[in-house]
């Protein structure tokens, strides 16, 4: 059969030049929480759900356990977007532990149940070392980044003891509590259909000056610390972007910390510092509560600043899921210049944002052999310097006699200009 044949023009289209690369969202939160009683068909158990809106959320959460707690105080910092697990709660400490646990795996398949990866997780609450073990899993399938309790001592030795624990990069452990207003104590003294009797007008005011409740032990509890960093995390990427660091960021809807630790800027051997030199991030009160600390748990300095390893892992991912337009086509000059300019435009535009102090693609000729290339594989490297926090400012004070001769210089001067007195 002869060929088909065209009898006037054939237009063909052909697609050249850099690609737009869509950077990927870091301010999705993922939370393992507990709350038997919330609404089941919002948070089912065991089930990763999603919601654009930790707000919309909050009437359907119940009061029990962690999960109502957790997601008011990520509200208090930011209306983010969210992924939750809810899991059962038990008065058995193991079968609860068991659960929170199986509820960080489910946590991992977020993106098969939801279509989104959450990239700041932790478990507000319920994060002892085992479950923190097991959140820096998920993390690792999901490229995000943990922030756990530091196991909740006030003593420094045990925070000490347990930081050895931890190895990992994608782990920030956060000494402390932030304290808050029990607002579950004000619910049990006005009750539930809202009657105001005397005794209840009583209870209130007993609230309200600093006492208690029947059934309840205080009016000040611990706040969700953990829920609150990870609401000012989400923030933060909002806001300015992953390349800032989450310390000295201050956060809202708390009043008191539980361990009051020394702090000054100036005070190299306060409890702060000293914390912070486990590569433990604490909390302050300096006008405002804040978070103090940027240090990561990774035994390799390079993963020593929560935004390098951060920025790090958005450009990794930001880049690798760019180029599904790029597989399997014929390998042309073309095409690799393509590639090449994609990948430096989206590294240029990290470093006018101020993600970078520089970058640049390059191709290593040792890894693009000619077998290599044959075998269907070319490689494309690029390095980049991510911003390090401005962790310690260094003040050089000098007191000398240096400006002596301004004052005899200013003396002399004067008394030159002054005329005689004469009759």
């Amino acid at each position: 059969m002869t060929a088909k044949r065209m009898h006037g023009v054939t237009a063909n289209e052909y697609t050249h030049g850099a690609r737009a690369i869509s950077d990927i969202a870091t301010n999705i939160i993922g939370i393992v929480a507990t709350g038997n009683d919330a609404d089941t068909s919002a948070f089912p158990l065991n089930t990763p759900i999603f919601s654009t809106s930790v707000g919309s959320l909050i009437d359907r959460a119940g009061s029990q356990g962690t999960l109502a707690k957790s997601l008011d105080a990520i509200h208090d910092q930011a209306d983010a977007q969210i992924v939750v697990v809810r899991v059962a709660d038990t008065e058995d400490e193991s079968e609860k532990k068991q659960n929170v646990i199986n509820g960080a795996k489910q946590l991992a398949k977020a993106s098969a149940y939801t279509g989104f990866k959450p990239k700041i997780i932790g478990a507000p609450e319920l994060d002892d070392a085992d479950v923190t073990a097991e959140l820096v899993v998920a993390a690792n399938a999901l490229d995000a980044f943990v922030y756990a309790s530091a196991g909740g001592s006030q003593d420094i030795t045990s925070l000490s003891e347990y930081r050895k624990g931890f190895g990992q990069k994608n782990l920030m452990l956060i000494d402390n509590d932030f304290m808050a207003f029990n607002h579950a104590a004000v619910s049990t003294a006005t009750g539930s259909q809202g009657d105001i009797s005397e005794n209840t007008l009583t209870a209130v005011r007993n609230i309200l000056s600093g006492g208690a409740v029947q059934g309840q032990t205080n009016t000040v509890t611990t706040a969700a610390t953990i829920a609150r960093i990870l609401g000012a995390r989400a923030m933060l990427d909002e806001k300015v972007g992953p390349h800032k660091s989450i310390s000295n960021t201050e956060i809202q809807g708390v009043s008191a910390i539980k361990y009051p630790r020394s702090f000054g800027l100036l005070d190299i051997n306060s409890e702060a510092n000293t914390i912070n030199n486990l590569d433990v991030t604490t909390l302050i009160r300096e006008k405002g509560f804040r978070v103090w600390g940027n240090r990561t748990c990774s035994a390799d300095p390079i993963w020593a600043f929560e935004p390098t390893v951060r920025v790090s892992s958005v450009i990794k991912e930001t880049i690798a899921e760019s180029f599904l337009w790029a597989m399997d086509k014929p390998m042309h000059p073309s095409l690799m210049i393509d590639i090449i300019n994609t990948i430096n435009a989206k590294l240029a535009e990290k470093v006018y944002k101020g993600w970078l102090l520089g970058a640049q693609v390059f191709i290593d000729p040792k890894k693009i052999e000619k077998e290599r290339v044959s075998n269907g594989i070319f490689a494309f490297d690029y390095e980049f310097t991510v911003a390090p926090p401005m962790e310690n400012i260094e003040l050089n004070q000098h007191v000398s006699d240096r400006f002596i001769v301004n004052l005899t210089d200013r003396v002399i001067e004067f008394a030159s200009n002054i005329k005689p007195t004469t009759v």
